[in-house]
């Protein structure tokens, strides 16, 4: 169903989960006018309720239920990326469009599988590649497309990230958290690695062609790989590096560090250190406000709901495709089986439909 025009785009949150209560909620509260949280559903029901409850939403005790409340004319999905196809599947079913998390999906397979489905319903299928709507990208890319610097010859972007604390459950790489179960999570080339590729294919705009790999289970008794250096050759001759590391001490400040190079130029961003407040205490140190200064990212969010809103309303393609999405995946899981068999991996760039 798509939105009718000046008035705000009900959507359903499916997932109440870290992404959800960080980034998208906040982002939908701060939009009033354009869209409006009408329901919200998670498999825990106490995260389910608690979203309700400060956003003012229906607490659904089904996916179904979510997406059939009156008013709902989109989903956002926010769950893991194992649980993505049977989320946008039963929203393309019923009609509603779609904002995504990435990464798109565990799996081409699945991604493909998602994209026939958005276009089969004539839905909006957006993925939420939220760093294409920060302002450092943003600039970054205008240099890029203005002809500042040439073509691109190599894009490096790496990511510091802390580990947990000890004994701490329900954090990310923890046995307590899904990212830390192979049942549910690749690793880091797809939960924080996805984000490099997307930024890679963005801003080399060619075709990616083949990736090596390293992975490495660094946190103790931990299973799913927490570190990946990655390498992505184009067909154009640039490349695309990253290193991802989680598991610097507890209470480090996430952190990136990103440099574009090209025939005639050259680019450079880092964050913010992060230690405008410090707090200190027997459990280490903290960072309260290193979270709103790495990548400016609520303000990133707003501009993805923006843009998905201006695209269900108007028709228009998604600033983020489902095969810009899908792309990104193709890189991810090529470098997770260069990671896994020593060689490097040819990426599977062809498939998919349009995906509007």
């Amino acid at each position: 169903m798509r939105a009718t025009e000046g008035d705000a785009l009900g959507v359903a949150v499916v997932g109440a989960g870290g992404i959800a209560r960080s980034a998208h909620l906040p982002a939908i509260a701060r939009l009033r006018g354009q869209e409006r949280l009408v329901s919200v559903f998670d498999t825990d029901a106490a995260a389910a309720r608690a979203a309700g409850e400060a956003y003012g939403a229906y607490v659904a005790r089904t996916l179904e239920e979510a997406l059939e409340r009156p008013g709902v004319e989109a989903a956002v999905v926010c769950t893991p990326e194992a649980y993505h196809l049977e989320a946008v599947a039963a929203a393309a079913a019923r009609g509603l469009s779609v904002l995504c998390e990435k990464p798109m999906a565990p799996s081409l397979e699945e991604a493909d599988a998602m994209i026939a489905l958005a276009e089969a319903a004539g839905v909006v299928l957006m993925v939420g590649h939220s760093r294409r709507f920060t302002e450092r990208y943003r600039k970054v890319y205008e240099a890029v497309a203005a002809g500042e610097v040439g073509e691109v010859r190599l894009v490096r972007e790496n990511e510091r990230r802390p580990r947990p604390r000890a004994g701490e459950a329900g954090t990310y790489w923890s046995r307590g958290h899904w990212t830390g179960d192979p049942r549910r999570s690749v690793g880091a080339i797809l939960t924080n690695g996805i984000h490099e590729a997307d930024l890679f294919n963005w801003l080399i705009g060619a075709r990616p062609v083949s990736v090596v790999a390293e992975e490495r289970v660094t946190r103790a008794g931990g299973v799913v790989a927490d570190f990946v250096s990655f390498c992505v050759r184009y067909d154009n001759g640039a490349v695309g590096a990253s290193e991802v590391n989680n598991a610097a001490p507890p209470g480090y400040g996430a952190f990136h560090e990103f440099e574009l190079y090209g025939t005639r130029g050259q680019v450079r961003a880092r964050d913010h250190e992060g230690a405008m407040v410090e707090v200190a205490g027997e459990g280490g140190v903290r960072h309260p406000e290193a979270y709103g200064l790495v990548l400016h990212v609520q303000e990133a969010y707003v501009r993805e709901h923006l843009a998905f809103v201006d695209s269900v309303r108007h028709g228009t393609p998604p600033p983020v495709s489902a095969r810009d999405g899908r792309l990104a995946v193709a890189v991810a899981v090529a470098a997770a089986e260069a990671a896994r068999t020593g060689r490097a991996a040819a990426v599977r760039a062809e498939g998919g439909g349009t995906g509007r």
